[in-house]
């Protein structure tokens, strides 16, 4: 199994993760490394600002993807971080796999909440 390095900051170019459109460069690149079987180290280094925006599209959608047990194999723990980088990925990961366990039930609690079927009532 290859070990591949993947250093957010250059991808996105620059310190400030905020957008989903950032997140999804970012999760195409680890998402390919997975599927191909290597083992993926994220690395913060010059990360100054990260939105869950950003995470939940870099980190996130794997869940809905790979299995758990996948993800834990071929994600190593991060590298170059600082402690609130690790808050907000935790935050996100914790997130996902509780979504996607559970995804037509919260799509569905969603769709009801926001109206989606309100039409009819009008």
């Amino acid at each position: 199994m290859r070990t591949v390095r993947i250093p957010i900051a250059a991808i996105v170019g620059g310190g400030i993760c905020v957008s989903a459109s950032d997140g999804q460069r970012v999760y195409q690149i680890v998402q390919q490394a997975v599927a191909d079987g290597d083992r993926v180290v994220l690395s913060f280094s010059g990360i100054t600002r990260m939105t869950t925006a950003f995470l939940n599209a870099a980190v996130g959608q794997l869940y809905g993807e790979f299995s758990e047990e996948e993800i834990r194999q071929r994600l190593a723990p991060p590298v170059d971080f600082e402690a609130w980088h690790l808050s907000r990925l935790k935050l996100v990961v914790d997130r996902a796999k509780e979504f996607f366990k559970n995804s037509d039930r919260v799509t569905s609690v969603f769709e009801d909440h926001a109206g989606g079927n309100d039409a009819d009532d009008i």
